[in-house]
C-alpha cells in the first residue's frame, strides 16, 4: 500500500468525520474489524454494530462541539502490497476554534476492491470520557 494511497484514505476518514455521518465512517471500516483501548477489544463481526458505533461516536463529538479536524501521518508502514500500519496524530477543534482534544491511534489498514478500509484501531489516548464529561458541564 502507497502512502499516497494512505494519505488519500485519511482524508475521506477525516472528511466523514468532519461531515458527522457515522455511516461514511463506517463504510470505511472493513467487515469483520475491530478496535481496542487500555480496557477493551471490541471485535465487530457485522456491519450493524460496527456502524451504530460509529454512529454513536459522531453523536457524542457534536455534543462536545466538534467543527473538524486534522490529522498528521506519524508513521506509515506497508506491510506487503494490501495493508499499512499508520500512526495518526489527531486535532479536533471547536467550533469557536480552540481545541477540543488532541490524541493519537494507530491503524491496521487492508485494501479492498472498494479501496483501504480500517481492520483495526488501537484508540490509545482518546479521551471519550472527558469529552462527555465537558458536555454535561455545559449544559448546567
Amino acid at each position: 500500500m502507497s502512502r499516497a494511497e494512505i494519505e488519500s484514505f485519511f482524508i475521506r476518514y477525516r472528511d466523514a468525520f468532519n461531515q458527522l455521518d457515522g455511516d461514511a465512517v463506517a463504510d470505511l471500516w472493513h467487515v469483520p474489524c475491530g478496535i481496542t483501548d487500555d480496557r477493551v477489544v471490541t471485535w465487530w463481526s457485522e456491519d450493524a454494530p460496527m456502524r451504530a458505533n460509529h454512529q454513536a461516536l459522531c453523536a457524542v463529538y457534536a455534543a462536545a462541539d466538534y467543527a473538524h479536524a486534522d490529522f498528521e501521518i506519524v508513521h506509515a508502514h506497508a506491510m506487503g502490497a494490501n495493508d499499512a500500519f499508520v500512526h495518526i496524530d489527531w486535532a479536533l477543534q471547536r467550533h469557536d476554534g480552540s481545541l477540543l482534544q488532541r490524541f493519537r491511534t494507530g491503524y491496521n489498514l487492508r485494501r479492498t476492491p472498494a479501496g483501504p478500509k480500517v481492520l483495526l484501531a488501537t484508540a490509545y489516548s482518546e479521551d471519550l470520557g472527558a469529552m462527555k464529561k465537558e458536555n454535561r458541564h455545559a449544559a448546567q
